[in-house]
């Protein structure tokens, strides 16, 4: 084995081996430096001795860096991974942890590559996944007044001997006394004279104890207390400010008296869920392949499973608080924003402890997509470990040694190859939200380090109602040397005016862009009759705006973890479309009255399908119309002269812009998708000739061409459409 360089705290690992190295944290008081060393061992001989650790890095360069003792060394570590080494080091015995910053020699792109690999095994050998949310800080309250009452009896011995202190909660009827001592220390007998004071001494602090207090009891399934409490809160504040009670359901959803304990409690809950740890992509399989997770936050701790109870429960208790459209319920997004979070990665996590080898790669990367890696390779990288069904073909694993284009430009060319379909180029490939698309990869290969709308996953997902090809396979192939891709496809039309786009961010927006694109369909009728396929063209525009769609089951990330399920239009649901145009409007006018004229059954049974799949359709997309008369939702940039093709392999039409002329040169031709069904692999052949060449300007919505017409035209004939 090399010797380790007098700069190094690594040895080399045995190659190809399951070695791993932990950190092994030396015994040591609350305010002793900390002091480590390396072991290494293997994964066999490691099992349950351990603990990971899940936690976020941090901007490099803007993280404040505090040195510890390893292997003898001053080493620097991220504030963030300092605190948490301090939180579990132990004043009498040492502690081993697993930490992904100071186990892996993040130098080595070779070690990194392999130990990558190996951090499925990492996590689900341990004995337990710490996931750190950060440190407390002055202005959170955590519940020191319960610390020696309710600290368990291994706590308080490790406290006694300069550990730090902790309150833990376990998920079950035993939090129930920790629940009753915090609502009794609020509702005492001088107890609103106690949120007066507090009110005065302009006591603004996050009540981290109180929302765990929340969640706790969501997670028991008997929250209704606690949230009456918290409103009769709300509401005995508001009247000491001389608001009337009957005012109370008018004033806004999101507003609070500072300082009273209700707005403390939900902002204490804000400051949870605002940790970048939610943000962060390598979390999703640090949780999903642990046996047994907790969530700490400064001194406080839970079982991921009391989190995921209570998601659950606020997912399922969702209308019965009253929530509906105009959104009266106090706490309601920090709520919505709890449960979708969590849900989103325990689904996973109990999808993949069921052992359902159903997984997929691009499923995966559209579930997780919002999320941000430093590394942005790590965005595929990080989910290779929970893919279960690689579709016939070897799993693809972590190269560092690869660029970032080339990644993204071999996951999609693998995902063609896997599924044998299309599907891998749905989705807007634009930059957003201000960031720039990667400049070095074609236009069809999808830019996974960018972040994109959440309702845009539910639009992906709902690609499966549709059948744009017909059924139709046709050859694929792969030109390497300018990464083209080759596909086939009819060229069905030119786009000839184009909406505003519609931004969704308020109402009133979206109905003066709906009564903008309305105007341009009607014209069109005017000059043309009946719709290219078909029927009017006020059917036809009602059936765009929603993508021929009704959402039918949970809103995403809902109660059951999934995605919005889905059926096309009926003639029937017109009538529903129809009193969605008055609910906007009543809405949009009158705030006050805007829950006057509709009952709950009407916004859950109607007006609220047709408003989630008119905004999943529409949400930050473009209207247009075609030269013979077809209408669509295209891509926030599609514009004048932009072509609609339906190409063989997929569920959805495509916008294709024209772009160049051009030989590849004798580059290779891979083929990824025979027309015969064949094997995939080397075409054996070299590409010479010259041909056109297209962006990929993204996927669409044309009303008539959704489900194989347009292959059932008389004449139909597909051509090569070449995409860079």
């Amino acid at each position: 084995m090399a010797a380790m360089t007098d700069d190094s705290i690594y040895l080399p690992l045995p190659r190809r081996s399951r070695t791993i190295r932990l950190l092994e944290l030396q015994p040591g008081r609350w305010s002793d430096p900390i002091a480590a060393k390396l072991r290494e061992l293997t994964i066999r001989e490691a099992r349950d001795r351990y603990i990971t650790v899940s936690y976020t890095w941090g901007k490099v360069g803007t993280v404040r860096q505090i040195l510890i003792s390893c292997n003898g060394r001053r080493t620097p570590i991220s504030e963030n991974l300092f605190t948490i080494l301090r939180r579990l080091r132990r004043p009498d015995y040492p502690v081993l942890v697993w930490a992904d910053a100071l186990c892996i020699n993040q130098s080595d792109p070779f070690e990194r590559t392999h130990q990558v690999g190996l951090m499925g095994e990492i996590y689900r050998n341990g004995r337990e996944t710490v996931i750190w949310l950060g440190e407390q800080n002055p202005s959170d309250d955590t519940g020191d007044r319960f610390l020696n009452e309710y600290m368990s009896v291994e706590d308080s011995a490790c406290v006694s001997k300069g550990g730090p202190p902790r309150i833990a909660w376990h998920g079950n009827a035993s939090d129930q006394r920790l629940l009753d001592a915090y609502l009794s220390s609020c509702r005492h007998s001088n107890g609103i004279e106690t949120y007066l004071r507090e009110l005065v001494d302009g006591d603004t602090s996050n009540d981290i104890f109180g929302a765990f207090c929340l969640i706790q009891s969501f997670a028991q399934g008997s929250s209704e207390p606690a949230l009456e409490f918290l409103q009769e809160n709300e509401r005995q504040m508001w009247e000491k400010h001389d608001y009337p009670k009957q005012w109370y359901g008018l004033i806004a959803s999101d507003a609070h008296v500072q300082g009273s304990r209700a707005s403390r409690i939900w902002a204490g809950l804000d400051r949870l869920m605002s940790r970048p740890w939610w943000t962060r992509i390598w979390v999703i399989q640090e949780t999903v392949l642990s046996r047994k997770a907790t969530v700490h936050f400064g001194m406080l701790s839970a079982p991921w499973s009391m989190f995921a109870d209570a998601a659950t429960h606020y997912a399922r208790e969702r209308h019965s608080l009253c929530l509906d459209l105009a959104g009266t319920f106090r706490g309601h997004d920090v709520l919505n924003r709890f449960s979708n979070s969590m849900l989103q990665i325990d689904d996973t996590r109990k999808h993949h402890q069921a052992s359902e080898n159903d997984v997929t790669l691009l499923s995966l990367l559209w579930k997780f997509r919002p999320l941000e890696a430093s590394d942005k390779r790590d965005k595929v990288f990080a989910l290779l470990g929970l893919t279960t069904d690689w579709q016939g073909l070897a799993p693809t694993s972590p190269d560092y040694n690869a660029g970032v284009g080339e990644v993204f430009v071999q996951t999609a060319v693998h995902n063609i190859q896997r599924s044998a379909n299309l599907s891998v180029l749905a989705g807007d490939l634009e930059a957003a939200l201000a960031r720039k698309r990667l400049s070095d990869i074609p236009s069809w290969v999808m830019d996974w380090a960018l972040p994109c709308l959440p309702i845009e996953i539910d639009r992906v997902e709902s690609h499966k109602m549709y059948n744009a090809s017909g059924g139709r396979t046709g050859p694929v192939y792969f030109h390497q040397r300018h990464s083209i891709l080759h596909v086939q496809g009819l060229h069905i039309d030119d786009v000839i005016a184009v909406g505003d786009v519609s931004r969704h961010t308020q109402i009133t927006d979206t109905c003066a862009v709906i009564r903008q694109w309305n105007l341009a369909a009607i014209a069109f009728e005017e000059k043309r009759g009946d719709y290219p396929t078909g029927g009017t063209y006020g059917n036809a525009f009602w059936r765009t705006l929603v993508g021929d769609l009704l959402q039918t089951g949970c809103i995403a990330n809902s109660s059951d973890g999934k995605h919005a399920t889905y059926r096309r239009a009926t003639p029937d649901d017109a009538d529903a479309f129809r009193a969605w145009r008055m609910w906007s409007r009543c809405i949009s006018r009158d705030t006050l009255s805007r829950t006057a004229s509709f009952t709950q059954r009407d916004l859950d049974e109607g007006i609220s399908s047709i408003h989630y799949a008119l905004k999943t359709a529409t949400a930050s997309r473009r209207f247009f119309l075609t030269r013979s008369g077809y209408m669509g939702i295209g891509p926030r940039t599609t514009q004048h002269g932009d072509q609609l093709y339906v190409l063989e392999n997929s569920r959805v039409p495509f916008l294709v812009r024209p772009h160049s002329f051009g030989s590849c040169e004798g580059g290779n031709v891979f083929s990824l998708i025979e027309s015969n069904g064949g094997e995939h692999g080397l075409s054996g052949e070299e590409c010479w000739i010259e041909h056109s060449r297209h962006r990929l300007v993204g996927d669409g919505f044309a009303y008539g061409l959704m489900d194989g017409e347009a292959f059932e035209r008389p004449g139909a004939a597909v051509s090569a459409l070449y995409l860079v």
